[in-house]
């Protein structure tokens, strides 16, 4: 059996403003302390992966170090794709789809006059933890955790649940099924 852990990025400086933010003072003081959390769990062999994103690098960067390893970047674990370049207008689509239904959100018109295949953004995330050999801890985004737990529950739900900053979901890899240990901590949360 592998595990995989699946933290959350500590919360963002700004959620809704910047396509890239980095952690705010509170979410550096998550990373750290998420840092000493996994530390306690972790046992070699393991990988540390991080999302492209700043705020995921900037979670996972206390756990490299003191773990003494280095993260790989994994683009697949990347937030969802925004069909919209306007911020202002990409926080609109967001509210618009999080409560619906990944069939509902497919057949939104803004979502399907992008062109962005969200059944494949999905589908290789799942691919690509399928394809894990070890133990491996995955600092990534809402969506993509809520993706992945959809997907294990064979829910159709867009959010499942609400993962908090620096929370940390605990899943199982054994023969290509995934399974899920611990749901993280919840809170009522933004995405950011």
């Amino acid at each position: 059996m592998i595990n995989l852990y699946l933290i959350r990025h500590g919360k963002a400086k700004s959620g809704w403003n910047s396509f890239d933010p980095g952690l705010d003072d509170n979410g550096e003081q998550q990373s750290k302390k998420i840092a000493l959390e996994l530390s306690s769990i972790a046992l070699e062999p393991f990988d540390i992966l991080s999302s492209p994103l700043s705020r995921c690098i900037q979670t996972a960067e206390p756990f490299c170090e003191i773990s003494k390893k280095k993260f790989d970047i994994e683009k697949r674990i990347i937030e969802i794709p925004s069909p919209i370049k306007n911020l202002e207008k990409r926080v609109i689509w967001l509210k618009r789809v999080l409560p619906l239904t990944w069939d509902q959100l497919l057949a939104d018109k803004e979502t399907k006059d992008s062109g962005i295949d969200f059944n494949l953004w999905r589908k290789n995330i799942i691919k690509f933890l399928l394809s894990l050999k070890k133990d491996t801890f995955i600092f990534t985004h809402y969506l993509v955790i809520n993706s992945i737990i959809s997907h294990i529950k064979k829910s159709n739900k867009v959010v499942f649940f609400n993962p908090d900053n620096a929370s940390v979901t605990h899943l199982s890899l054994s023969d290509k099924n995934l399974k899920i240990i611990l749901l993280g901590k919840e809170a009522t949360t933004q995405i950011n």
